[in-house]
């Protein structure tokens, strides 16, 4: 029998702490954490920049370069760039590369820009007051560098390809599209015109799946940023709590494969199979609805199903900024999901105390209280369930899965 609670992480980059959900005493709770890993502190940071992986050292590689692109994500990912921009800083002067010559650009792809506190939370004031901050906008202000071999158009920010020196800073987390986040994604699309974006996501991103390293959109979102010219990544494997469990510094093919590889370690799950309902807690993501499918990492890589037929997946976010915003897949966009998300022959239901039913699509059920959704539940499937919790399923996988 398990408890009758469970922790899960809750209000990423707003609140960020655990959540205890209570169980009716005769359900048995069963929390499916990832493995995890300690933080690797700043000596761990400092180690990755001395040990790039297939370049040279930052600072050799832009040594005799003029100007500085470092390319950092948004809110919407868990990159701690208050930690890992500094170093990068530091590389850049010690190749005679000045604060005032790095543009940190944000790589919105088609997300809202941050404003001035967001930028604070994800950059750190120091690097505010050290260096110029541009947001991407995906409508305007991109080059034409081409198309892929697999049809992509590659039109990129300006203001990156106007650099000699390109950072890219990101983190890898499981992700359906590309498999894993980070590498060259922050390019292609978080870098790229809307018409770009739109086609990587209606092409190559649909052939996507959870924790297999080389997808059509991996391999696509490289073929852009080679034809770039990006000449490293900063990535970070997170913690449970969003913190550093490894860094890779180095090229943007094979820094990130040494990435993934720490990341199918740290985000390993065991789950049982065939609960009668499963938690997905969106953290990281939870800050919008919109993030919502991320949640369902450990329910697509599990080897046998995490929650029986008949069963119920609960999506728990904080969802502090509510429904979200996204130019190509928010409400009334090109992209736009027809409706609610489904599963066969399970019910999804959410629990997000900071939404309303009028935000969100017609037949989503959507539960303001934990009260509530014990209820719903106990509707359901009675005064005795089996309930598995996955406390950041954004970032668990509960297979190996193919490499």
């Amino acid at each position: 029998m398990g408890s009758s609670t469970a922790a899960i992480r809750w209000g990423a980059w707003d609140g960020d702490e655990d959540l205890t959900l209570t169980f009716p005493e005769a359900w048995d709770v069963q929390l499916c954490p990832p493995a995890d890993a300690p933080d690797i502190g700043d000596d761990g940071v400092a180690a990755a920049f001395t040990h790039p992986i297939g370049t040279p050292p930052l600072r050799a590689l832009a040594r005799g370069r003029r100007r500085a692109c470092v390319v950092v994500d948004d809110l919407t990912r868990p990159t701690q760039g208050s930690r890992l921009v500094p170093p990068i800083l530091s590389e850049l002067a010690a190749a005679g590369i000045a604060d005032e010559d790095v543009t940190v650009l944000v790589g919105l792809a088609n997300h809202r820009p941050m404003v001035g506190a967001e930028l604070a939370k994800k950059l750190g004031h120091e690097v505010l007051a050290r260096c110029r901050v541009r947001q991407h906008v995906s409508w305007e202000g991109c080059v034409s560098l081409g198309t892929t071999s697999r049809g992509t158009p590659v039109e990129i920010n300006a203001d990156f390809l106007d650099a000699d020196v390109r950072v890219l800073v990101g983190s890898i987390i499981p992700h359906a599209g590309t498999g894993f986040s980070g590498g060259a994604k922050l390019l292609m699309p978080g870098l790229a015109s809307i018409a770009s974006a739109e086609a990587f996501h209606r092409g190559p991103s649909m052939l996507g799946r959870y924790g297999v390293a080389d997808t059509e959109a991996r391999l696509d979102a490289e073929e852009a940023a080679a034809m770039a010219g990006v000449d490293a990544i900063v990535n970070s494997i997170p913690t449970s709590r969003m913190g550093v469990a490894g860094l890779v510094v180095g090229d943007v093919v094979h820094a990130h494969r040494t990435g993934v590889a720490i990341a199918r370690r740290v985000f390993a799950t065991d789950a049982p199979a065939d609960a009668d309902v499963a938690v997905l807690a969106l953290y990281p993501k939870d800050g919008e609805f919109l993030q919502h499918l991320t949640a369902f990492s450990p329910y697509k890589t599990a080897p046998r199903p995490i929650v029986r037929d008949g069963g119920t997946v609960v999506v728990a976010l904080a969802g502090t900024e509510g429904f979200g915003y996204h130019g190509l897949f928010g409400p009334g966009r090109r992209l736009a999901a027809p409706g609610p998300t489904r599963l066969r022959g399970r019910d999804v239901v959410f629990f997000c105390p900071n939404l309303y039913p009028t935000e969100v699509p017609a037949g989503v059920v959507l539960l303001r209280t934990w009260d509530d959704t014990i209820g719903w539940l106990t509707a359901k499937h009675g005064a005795a369930s089996t309930v598995s919790v996955f406390p950041c399923a954004t970032m668990q996988l509960a297979g190996s899965g193919p490499a």
